[in-house]
C-alpha cells in the first residue's frame, strides 16, 4: 500500500516536473521568436534610416545645387542661425574662402549685434516670412528675407540692393542741391523785390536791386534751361543717321565763349589732325559735350593760362582732350564728377556760376551715343578731360 502511494507521488512530481518544462520551452521558443522579429525590425529600421539620411542628404546635395545657379546670394542655416550651406554668390559677398567648412556661425561673416538679434527673433517667428534690415557690408547693400525650410532649417535669400541704394542716395541729393539751387536765387529775389517798396526812389540802390534780380533770374533761367536738356536727353532716342565734323564744331564753340576767355585773360590752344573722321553724333549734341567741357575747363583755370584741346582718331574713336592748370579735383572725388549737382567746392561754384550739371550733361549724351567721359589730374596741378566719340562707320 505504502508503495503504491509512494508511486503516486513520483508520478505526481514528474508530471509537474515535465509541465514546468514543456513551459518553459514553449517561453523560451516565444522569446526566441520575439526576439527574431524585434531583430528583423530593428534591422528594417536601421535600413531604413539609412535610406532617409541619404535621401536627405541627397536633396540637401540638390537644393544646395539648385541654389548655386541663382544669382542673389542665398544662405542655409539651421535653427539657431548657423550656416549650413552657401551658394556662390554667397561666398562672394561674404568673402567665404574655397576651404570654409559648414556649419559656422553666421556672425563670422557679417557683424552685426543688432541685425542678429533680428535674425533670432525672425527664426523664432517661422514659418512666417521675415524681412529683416538691410545688411550693410564695405561695399554692397543687401535685402535680406527668411524663408522656412522643412523643420529646423531656414533660407536666408539677400537680394544685392546697392545699386538702387546709390541710385536713391544720388535722388536724393538731386532733389536737396535742386531746391537750393532754386531757394538761394529765389531768396534774393524776394528781398530785392520787397526793398524796392522801401529803397525804389534811391537810384544807387535801384541800379544794384536791378542787376542782382537780372543776374539771379538768368541763373534760375539757365538751371531750368540746363534740366530741360537734362530731361530731353533721357527720353531722347539716338539719331543714328546723324554725323558732324568735329573740328569745326569745336571752332564755333571756342568763338561762343570768346567773351569768356577774353575776361579771364585766356585762350584755348587747338591741336588737331589733318583729315578727321566724321563723329557719329549731331552737331547741337557735339556742341553741347564740347561747350560743358570747355566752360568748366576757363571756370577753374587761372587768369592768363591756356586751355589745350588735342583731337585725334584712334580705331573707331575720336580721342579729344582737354586740359586746364586749375586745382584739379582730389582723387577719391573723380568718380564723381559726372552726379548732377555734384560739386567739389560748392561755395566756389556758386560763385563761379556752375550748378554742376555741366559734366552730367556730358556723360549722358557721351553714353547715349556709345561714348564715354573720363578725367585724370594733371600733374604738378591742373585737370584732364578724356573724351572718346563714336565715329561715323
Amino acid at each position: 500500500m505504502m508503495a503504491v502511494q509512494a508511486s503516486g507521488h513520483m508520478s505526481v512530481w514528474l508530471f509537474l516536473i515535465v509541465g514546468i518544462i514543456a513551459v518553459w520551452a514553449y517561453s523560451a521558443y516565444r522569446m526566441r521568436c520575439k526576439l527574431h522579429q524585434y531583430q528583423t525590425e530593428n534591422r528594417r529600421l536601421r535600413e531604413s534610416s539609412g535610406g532617409l539620411e541619404s535621401s536627405l542628404a541627397s536633396s540637401a546635395r540638390r537644393l544646395d545645387q539648385l541654389l548655386s545657379a541663382v544669382n542673389e546670394a542665398v544662405l542655409r542655416l539651421d535653427h539657431q542661425g548657423r550656416v549650413l550651406a552657401a551658394n556662390e554668390r554667397a561666398r562672394e559677398i561674404f568673402s567665404m574662402s574655397a576651404s570654409t567648412s559648414f556649419p559656422q556661425p553666421l556672425l563670422r561673416f557679417y557683424r552685426d549685434s543688432d541685425w542678429h538679434e533680428q535674425l533670432a527673433a525672425g527664426l523664432a517667428a517661422l514659418p512666417e516670412s521675415v524681412v529683416l534690415s538691410d545688411m550693410h557690408l564695405e561695399h554692397r547693400v543687401l535685402a535680406p528675407r527668411l524663408a522656412q525650410l522643412g523643420r529646423n532649417q531656414a533660407l536666408l535669400l539677400c537680394m544685392d540692393i546697392t545699386e538702387q541704394y546709390r541710385l536713391e542716395g544720388q535722388r536724393r541729393t538731386f532733389l536737396s542741391n535742386l531746391m537750393h539751387d532754386l531757394k538761394t536765387p529765389l531768396t534774393s529775389l524776394l528781398g530785392y523785390a520787397r526793398s524796392l517798396k522801401s529803397f525804389g526812389d534811391d537810384p544807387d540802390f535801384l541800379e544794384e536791386a536791378s542787376q542782382v534780380i537780372a543776374d539771379e533770374a538768368r541763373h534760375v533761367n539757365h538751371l531750368l534751361d540746363t534740366l530741360l536738356t537734362l530731361d530731353q536727353i533721357e527720353f531722347s532716342v539716338r539719331d543714328t543717321q546723324a554725323s558732324c565734323d568735329a573740328g569745326a564744331v569745336l571752332k564755333a564753340v571756342c568763338d561762343a565763349l570768346k567773351p569768356q576767355l577774353q575776361a579771364k585773360g585766356s585762350r584755348v590752344h587747338k591741336q588737331l589732325a589733318d583729315g578727321m573722321p566724321r563723329v557719329a553724333m549731331s552737331a547741337d549734341n557735339l556742341e553741347r559735350v564740347l561747350t560743358n567741357v570747355v566752360e568748366n575747363a576757363i571756370r577753374y583755370a587761372p587768369s592768363g593760362t591756356d586751355i589745350r584741346v588735342r583731337m585725334e582718331s584712334a580705331d573707331d574713336r575720336l580721342l579729344l582732350t582737354v586740359e586746364d592748370d586749375g586745382p584739379g579735383v582730389p582723387e577719391k572725388e573723380l568718380p564723381r564728377l559726372i552726379e548732377r549737382f555734384y560739386r567739389v567746392d560748392k561755395a566756389r561754384a556758386r560763385k563761379e556760376g556752375g550748378h554742376g550739371l555741366g559734366l552730367a550733361i556730358v556723360h549722358e549724351l557721351l553714353a547715349m551715343h556709345g561714348g564715354r567721359v573720363g578725367f585724370t589730374n594733371i600733374e604738378p596741378h591742373g585737370l584732364k578731360v578724356d573724351l572718346r566719340l563714336p565715329l561715323v562707320d
